[in-house]
């Protein structure tokens, strides 16, 4: 890179927004300021995005671009894209695929576009660390006809997650990206795994939508279809159904908590409810991480990131156990630690925490792109 880019950061969640400042030279970020916006129940999306513009306030002048993660890039977007009407509309035209994130991103889009109209916008996407898995992957076992007219793929989420995970793994190695072969878990209100080979997404555990896959706070994971179409046959509306999958069932539909520490908490006051959304969110990450070492031909370290993975020593703690046969043992001292590191004992197979961080992710891919566009 010949110059240094200084990069703001949105990365819009569905309850809140991360911004960063963040400076970018010869490849390298360093973080400026960091702030984290709470969606409030009275707070529109342009209000929380005004918040957090207003947060950055006058050093707004000394940013070169502006960087923005976008949940669902579909099969039109596979790296980062610079943002005008026609890239704004194609991201909006996702919005089905992603309800509950996609329209967030756009009211971020929007509020940076008119806040600093003359910054370069970049739009960086979940979906293209997951993009160039191999097809047999990407695919459901229906019709060609059906899957080509309606795309119909597991496209993968949280990839801008992931790619951290494996940065932050070859960090703590001191190796290249390429030499990262690994099971990645992002784990926290929405939870993924993705098997990793030579530092690229070789099979991931979302799939059309961020509901596929594992337990999450409020979020189904895996059902069989046929629940959903029994409940839309007894009565329940499309409506009522995307609530129930997307925002009442995981840990709070089981647990009657969203929050693990709090579930944590009630497990040991004996509450039997609790105990039971652990053990399920426990046993679909075990099957899991089980299923893809197996893809990856039992070679592979794990590593956790998110806000469960990086500070819930008890979860990481019950996920080893559960692979015990996969020789995966973590040293209890480095594992209550909850520092990132390799927490794994000795002679066993190596098992890391590392700290999730999708805003370097974001700068990095910005300043790539507008390097490339010189």
């Amino acid at each position: 890179m010949t110059e240094d880019v200084r990069v703001l950061v949105l990365n819009a969640g569905s309850s809140t927004v991360k911004t960063a400042v963040a400076e970018v030279s010869a490849g390298h970020v360093t973080m400026l300021r960091q702030h984290t916006v709470e969606a409030g129940a009275d707070r529109s999306a342009d209000a929380l995005f005004g918040a957090a513009l207003d947060r950055i306030g006058a050093g707004a002048d000394d940013i070169d671009a502006v960087g923005h993660r976008v949940v669902h890039g579909g099969t039109r977007f596979e790296a980062a894209a610079r943002i005008d009407d026609e890239v704004e509309a194609a991201i909006e035209a996702l919005v089905p695929l992603a309800p509950l994130h996609n329209p967030v991103a756009l009211a971020g889009i929007r509020a940076a576009r008119a806040r600093l109209p003359r910054k370069p916008m970049v739009a960086v996407f979940d979906t293209t660390f997951h993009a160039a898995r191999p097809e047999v992957s990407r695919r459901y076992a229906l019709p060609d006809d059906v899957i080509e007219r309606h795309a119909l793929h597991r496209y993968g989420f949280h990839g801008i997650a992931h790619a951290s995970l494996v940065a932050g793994m070859a960090a703590l190695e001191g190796m290249p990206v390429i030499e990262v072969t690994a099971v990645t878990l992002q784990l926290g209100r929405g939870c993924s795994a993705c098997a990793v080979v030579e530092g690229r997404s070789f099979e991931t555990s979302m799939g059309f939508t961020p509901l596929e896959g594992l337990v999450m706070g409020t979020r189904s994971g895996d059902v069989d279809p046929g629940l959903v179409l029994y409940l839309l046959d007894s009565g329940w509306s499309r409506e009522q159904v995307q609530e129930l999958l997307e925002k009442r069932s995981g840990l709070l539909g089981v647990g009657g908590s969203a929050d693990m520490r709090d579930l944590l908490r009630a497990e040991q006051s004996g509450d039997q409810r609790a105990a039971l959304a652990i053990a399920l969110f426990v046993r679909r990450i075990v099957t899991t991480v089980g299923a893809y070492l197996t893809l990856l031909g039992g070679e592979g370290a794990v590593v956790f990131g998110g806000g469960i993975g990086e500070n819930a020593a008890d979860i990481r703690a019950r996920v080893a156990e559960g692979l015990r046969i996969w020789d995966v043992e973590v040293d209890a001292g480095l594992n209550a630690s909850n520092q990132p590191c390799r927490i794994s004992t000795r002679d066993s197979r190596p098992v890391y925490v590392v700290r999730t961080a999708e805003e370097t992710m974001i700068a990095r891919d910005v300043a790539d792109l507008l390097e490339s566009s010189r």
